[in-house]
């Protein structure tokens, strides 16, 4: 069974090598954008994975708040990769700007945070 999963992960890097290479809208200055963006949003779940693993509560009751909240937090951080990360074809418009999408991560975050300080 691993050794399908690998074949598989070895697949998709090289489908992604494939189209790099020879995809011309894909130029040096995409890749680089794309990998700061990467970069900025690896900070993000870094951020998020101090806090839940360093300031809060560490207890069995806790786990599902913290996880939670971790889940908002990271879903968050995607949205703002969705919204800064040059891309070859656009999102739908309802990602682009601050809304629905936004308000059920901060839900998520507030609701994980909540429920580990057990205020609910």
């Amino acid at each position: 069974m691993a050794i399908v999963k690998l074949a598989i992960v070895i697949a998709v890097l090289f489908s992604a090598c494939v189209q790099i290479f020879t995809d011309p809208r894909i130029t040096r200055a995409f890749v680089w954008k794309s990998l700061l963006a990467l970069i900025i949003f690896f900070l993000h779940c870094l951020v998020g994975t101090f806090v839940v693993f360093y300031l809060l509560p560490w207890n069995p009751e806790a786990a599902a708040g913290a996880v939670t909240a971790m889940i908002g937090w990271i879903a968050l951080g995607a949205l703002g990769l969705i919204r800064f990360a040059p891309r070859t074809r656009e999102p739908p418009k309802w990602l682009l700007h601050f809304g629905i999408a936004d308000i059920v991560c901060l839900i998520a975050i507030a609701a994980g945070v909540a429920s580990v300080a057990g205020v609910i």
